[in-house]
């Protein structure tokens, strides 16, 4: 389907549309057109009357059969639009919903978008309701039936009866966390701009073979692994992409799934490093500015600037420099493997929640099962049988370093 995209901006702001016309190429759309206006919002169409022929002439000329916005548009400006144009009208909210839709696989995640979708057509029902009686016109169809108040009440209890099921699936969820906090393993999240690569460092790191592409948002259901880090063993989850002004009500819609980030022990935030200075930068800020708004600043970063092998050495180095960031960093390409070793030393340097002990545990005390936790829940440096007991230096978590204290009794146990 051909569209074309528009961006209004205010005097002095950069525009979006690069980003717009990637998400319109992965809800696969073809963009021929592309409109950037500096002027303060029309209150008829956003756009100003002359950038409505301009692109009217377009639709003509062209086959468009789709125009997205950047901005919001309120419902009679979508509505003047779509009667103008005669093409359906629609705003960046509605695109990233469509996206969505493609992508979720999960019934949380469909669940979730469904709700952004009501929510989103609730704060506008009542006013789309009146202009539908007015005419149908592209992407107001089916509303003249309704009156206003009915159509919003139908949208109301929908919300109320997905969020019933959405709070039953958190509680589940809730019973998986808990289940996974008594193993005392950190939880380490990777986060950061969709299409950074977290998916493909994922798949590496955990040994797996979740879907990796171009496309944005390809994941939208986290996906949790042990893995070891340096020999330390940890949880990893694979989280939702950001993108740039991401709408609220899609921020809350996820904010269960988004959560997870800010429970987290380590953050693994990933950049596009090959990517213009000027990209990074916004990208990094809009990394960081979303972390914050999920609660999740408390929580230690390590940035892995990723995708080396698309960049020098020397621009990179530059690059990193001139963002001069509180952070610990490591340059990285998941896609070839390089400087993986670093990234995992760094990464468990900076977990919490592991301390180095030596024991000694009476054989008869040494069942197979301790060996065998021993194994799973730390980072083994020596163990050594002897006829009567067996000796351990490991670095391993609190709990279970407070166990091996206790199977040692009177024999030796020292922590570091």
């Amino acid at each position: 389907m051909k569209v074309a995209i528009i961006h209004r901006v205010d005097l002095g702001q950069e525009d979006n549309l690069d980003e717009l016309s990637e998400l319109c190429r992965t809800a696969g759309y073809e963009v021929v057109y592309r409109i950037k206006q500096v002027r303060p919002p029309h209150p008829e169409y956003n756009i100003g009357p002359g950038k409505v022929e301009e692109l009217e002439k377009a639709v003509r000329e062209l086959g468009i059969e789709k125009v997205v916005f950047e901005n919001e548009l309120k419902p009679v400006q979508e509505y003047n639009l779509a009667k103008k144009l005669g093409v359906p009208v629609i705003t960046r909210t509605q695109l990233i919903l469509e996206i969505f839709t493609l992508h979720a696989s999960s019934i949380e995640a469909k669940l979730q978008i469904k709700l952004a979708e009501l929510k989103y057509e609730l704060s506008r029902a009542k006013e789309k309701v009146r202009l539908a009686k007015k005419g149908e016109q592209p992407g107001f169809h089916g509303l003249g039936a309704y009156e206003a108040d009915v159509y919003y009440d139908e949208i109301h209890k929908r919300i109320v009866s997905i969020n019933r099921k959405l709070e039953a699936i958190k509680k589940h969820m809730d019973l998986i966390r808990f289940e996974r906090k008594k193993l005392g393993l950190p939880i380490i999240s990777l986060a950061g701009y969709t299409n950074a690569g977290k998916s493909t460092l994922f798949n590496l790191l955990a040994s797996e073979d979740v879907e990796v592409n171009s496309q944005l948002f390809t994941t939208l259901t986290p996906t949790t692994r042990i893995v070891r880090l340096n020999g330390k063993p940890a949880f990893l989850s694979d989280t939702v992409g950001f993108i740039n002004n991401l709408p609220t009500l899609l921020v809350e819609a996820f904010y269960a799934t988004l959560r997870e980030i800010a429970l987290s022990d380590l953050i693994l935030l990933m950049i596009d490093i090959s990517e213009p200075l000027h990209t990074v930068e916004k990208k990094l800020e809009t990394s960081l500015d979303t972390l914050n708004s999920i609660g999740a600043n408390g929580v230690p970063i390590l940035l892995v600037f990723n995708k080396i092998d698309l960049a020098s050495a020397n621009d990179v180095e530059e690059k990193i420099r001139k963002l001069s960031l509180p952070y610990e960093y490591v340059v990285i390409s998941a896609k070839n493997g390089w400087n993986i070793k670093s990234l995992e030393e760094k990464a468990s340097q900076m977990l919490r929640g592991f301390i180095r002990i030596k024991a000694t545990i009476p054989l008869d005390l040494m069942l197979m099962k301790t060996i065998k936790e021993i194994y799973s829940k730390s980072k083994v440096i020596n163990i050594e049988y002897n006829d009567d007991c067996v000796k351990v230096d490991v670095e391993t978590t609190v709990e279970l370093a407070e166990k091996l204290r206790k199977l040692s009794g009177r024999g030796e146990f020292r922590v570091g």
